[in-house]
């Protein structure tokens, strides 16, 4: 998008979410053929080729038909509206995800990350993973995975509202 940039850089794009192929660790980059050159010569010093079944799997994605892709970010979308709907009727406020599946929530004041992850998994049985854990940045907020069903994800939003912790602004949830 930048003028220039193929000049001197390189996109690295995985196949992980979009295509469902989360651990498979395929994905490609494009580029400065340069940088792409060295890249390929460092990865065959470094790593193992993947599994040939990996990559016409693939292949397979990237040819096909792409409505899977928007099927799968439409289900996405309205896991994420449906989980910030429901967090927000406990008076849990939150920005909405764009393009994740997972929903960066802040910590109350008096919890760090890791403390409110703990919280939430030993008094409400919620899983989060604490914000800490990817870096400095991430102090102050916990990661919620979005990739359950919507009744799953309100019946989480019903056990931490349970809790008592946040005000609730009087929506229904």
């Amino acid at each position: 998008q930048t003028d220039g940039a193929k000049d001197a850089g390189i996109e690295i794009y995985t196949l992980s979410k979009t295509y469902n192929m989360a651990g498979w660790r395929v994905g490609f980059a494009a580029g400065n053929a340069s940088v792409i050159e060295a890249l390929n010569l460092y990865q065959d010093h470094m790593y193992v080729s993947l599994f040939k079944a990996v990559q016409d799997a693939a292949a397979t994605a990237l040819l096909s038909d792409q409505s899977c892709v928007r099927e799968l970010n439409e289900r996405y979308e309205k896991r994420r509206n449906v989980w910030i709907e429901a967090v927000r009727g406990i008076g849990w406020e939150a920005v909405a995800p764009e393009g994740s599946f997972f929903a960066w929530m802040p910590v109350p004041k008096g919890f760090t990350s890791e403390e409110f992850s703990d919280l939430l998994l030993e008094k409400a049985n919620v899983v989060t993973a604490p914000g800490i854990g990817f870096g400095t940045h991430g102090e102050g907020y916990v990661r919620v995975g979005l990739l359950t069903s919507e009744e799953r994800l309100r019946e989480a939003a019903r056990r931490i509202a349970e809790l008592n912790i946040f005000k609730k602004s009087g929506v229904s949830h």
